[in-house]
C-alpha cells in the first residue's frame, strides 16, 4: 500500500496485477484542488504503476471527488503460456481392427486394409515443435514469466532413420510401417500361401501374411502383425502385434494364439486364445478367451456359448449361453500381473525420489561451496557429475510416473467393467467382475451387468 498524500492511498493487488486507489475525505476542505495538484498526484503515482494505468479514469476520479470507494485504476497483463509441442504422423496410429457389419448383420472381411505399407524414403513423422509463449507484466512492470510448452521424443526403431533437420523420420526400406510403444518401426512383410509341410513352421522378425490357411501342428510366429485369410486349424500363433484371422479358428483344445495385440475372427472354436489388447469375432464357442481390454462379438450371432472368457474392460455380445443351460463363464476383472507391475513402479518412483532429494541436498552442498569459491578439482568433478545424474533421473522418473499413470488407469478402468448383453442371457452362465460373482438363473434380455457397492446390479442394455 501506497499514501500518495494524506487522502489518496494506492494500493496494489497481491499478483501485481492490479492497482487500486482510494481517495478520503480530509478535514480541510480540498474542493478548490486545481488541475496542477491533480498532475502531481498522478507523477507520484506514475512513478509506482508503469504498465496498464488509465490515466484518463484517474484524472476523472480525482477531478470528481468519488470518496471513500476503491477503484481499479491500472491492470497488467498477463503471460501467454507456450503450446506444446506435438508429433505429426504421416500413417494411422490406432488401425481399427474391426470388420465392416452391414446393415444385413453380415460381416465384411475384405475392406479392412489390414496392412499399411510404405515405400523406402517416405516420410513417417514429424515433430511440430513447441511455440512461444510472451511474458506479463504487473502493474509496477515486473516481468511475470511464462510456462514453456514442452518438446516431445520422436522415438524411432527398426528401418527408420532421423533426418539432419532432426525433426523428420522417413524410411530406410519397403516394409511394414507401425507405431510400436511410442516407436515408429518399418517391418519387413513375409507373404506365404499356407503353412503346411511345404513351408514348414515360421519365424520372422517382421509381419505375415498367409493367403491360405494355418493347418494342424505349424507355427507362426513374427515379429509384427500377422494376418491368415483362410483358416487357423489346430494351429499355434505368437506375436507381437495384431492378428486378423479372416475365416475363423478351430483350436483343438490347446493354445492356439498368444499374442500382444488385438485378435479378430469370423469364429473362435475350441481354442485357448491370449490377447494384449481385443478380441473381436462373430462366434466364440467352448473355447478359454483372455482378452486385457475388451471381448466384443458381432454380426448377426454375436455369440458366446461355453468356456471361459476373461477381459480386462468389457465383454459385450448379443447372446451368451444357451437354452440348453451350458455353462458358459465371464469373467472382467483385472490382470494379476498389472496389480504385480503397479505395485513394482510404485516402489521405484518412490526409490527414485529419495535418491534424487539426497542428490539436490549435496547440489545444494555444493552450491553453497561454490559461491564461497572453496570448491576444489575433486569436488567439482563431483559437483558436475551429480548434475548430470540428477537429469537423468528426472527423465527416468517423468516416464516411470507415465507408465505408472497408465496402469493406474487400467486398474480403475476395471473396477468400472461391464458385461453387455444386446439379445439374450441364459442360465447357467457365470458372472464376474471384480470380485463380485453372480449366477444366473433365469432368462433375461437386453441388460448390463456393472458392479457397485461391492456387489453386481443389473442394468438396462
Amino acid at each position: 500500500m501506497h499514501k500518495i498524500n494524506p487522502n489518496i492511498l494506492l494500493k496494489i493487488s497481491k499478483d501485481g496485477l492490479r492497482a487500486f486507489i482510494t481517495l478520503y475525505k480530509g478535514d480541510d476542505n480540498d474542493s478548490n484542488q486545481d488541475n496542477y495538484m491533480i498532475d502531481e498526484i498522478i507523477k507520484k503515482i506514475k512513478e509506482i504503476i508503469k504498465v496498464g494505468l488509465d490515466e484518463d479514469k484517474l484524472r476523472s476520479i480525482l477531478l470528481n471527488k468519488y470518496y471513500n470507494n476503491s477503484i481499479c485504476i491500472a491492470e497488467g497483463i498477463l503471460p501467454l503460456h507456450g503450446e506444446d509441442g506435438y508429433i505429426k504422423y504421416y500413417f494411422d496410429t490406432d488401425k481399427k481392427l474391426v470388420p465392416k457389419v452391414l446393415e444385413d448383420g453380415t460381416v465384411d472381411y475384405r475392406e479392412l486394409n489390414f496392412v499399411e505399407s510404405v515405400r523406402k524414403g517416405d516420410v513417417l513423422a514429424e515433430l511440430i515443435p513447441p511455440k512461444d509463449g510472451k511474458v506479463g507484466y504487473k502493474v509496477t512492470g515486473e516481468e511475470i514469466p511464462f510456462k514453456k510448452g514442452k518438446c516431445p521424443r520422436l522415438r524411432y526403431g527398426k528401418n527408420v532413420r532421423l533426418l539432419d533437420n532432426q525433426t523428420t523420420l522417413v524410411a530406410e526400406k519397403d516394409g511394414l510401417v507401425k507405431l510400436d510403444d511410442g516407436k515408429v518401426l518399418v517391418l519387413d512383410l513375409l507373404e506365404v500361401d499356407n503353412v503346411d509341410k511345404k513351408v514348414g513352421n515360421i519365424n520372422f522378425n517382421g509381419s505375415v501374411i498367409v493367403r491360405g490357411n494355418v493347418y494342424n501342428g505349424f507355427k507362426v510366429k513374427a515379429d509384427g502383425d500377422v494376418e491368415i485369410k483362410g483358416i487357423i486349424e489346430g494351429a499355434y500363433i505368437e506375436n507381437t502385434g495384431n492378428l486378423m484371422v479372416r475365416q475363423g479358428i478351430q483350436g483343438y483344445n490347446k493354445l492356439t494364439v498368444n499374442t500382444k495385440g488385438s485378435v479378430t475372427a469370423k469364429f473362435i472354436e475350441n481354442a485357448i486364445v491370449v490377447s494384449g489388447r481385443n478380441v473381436t469375432a462373430e462366434a466364440i464357442m467352448h473355447s478359454n478367451i483372455s482378452s486385457k481390454d475388451r471381448i466384443n462379438l458381432i454380426g448377426k450371432k454375436g455369440l458366446i456359448v461355453g468356456g471361459v472368457c476373461r477381459a480386462g474392460v468389457e465383454i459385450s455380445a448379443k447372446t451368451i449361453g444357451s437354452s440348453m443351460a451350458t455353462s458358459t463363464v465371464l469373467e472382467v476383472r483385472v490382470d494379476p500381473e498389472i496389480k504385480k507391475k503397479c505395485e513394482y513402479l510404485k516402489n521405484k518412483i518412490n526409490n527414485y525420489k529419495e535418491n534424487l532429494d539426497k542428490i539436490i541436498k549435496s547440489l545444494n552442498l555444493l552450491d553453497k561451496l561454490k559461491r564461497a569459491n572453496r570448491l576444489d578439482e575433486k569436488k567439482e568433478e563431483m559437483y558436475i557429475k551429480l548434475l548430470k545424474t540428477k537429469d537423468k533421473i528426472v527423465i527416468e522418473l517423468d516416464e516411470l510416473n507415465e507408465e505408472y499413470l497408465k496402469i493406474q488407469g487400467e486398474i480403475e478402468n476395471s473396477s468400472m467393467g461391464r458385461i453387455k448383453v444386446s439379445d439374450t442371457i441364459y442360465p447357467g452362465v457365470k458372472i464376474t467382475i471384480g470380485d463380485s460373482t453372480m449366477f444366473i438363473r433365469n432368462e433375461m434380455s437386453r441388460c448390463t451387468f456393472y458392479r457397485d457397492g461391492g456387489e453386481i446390479k443389473i442394468g438396462p442394455y
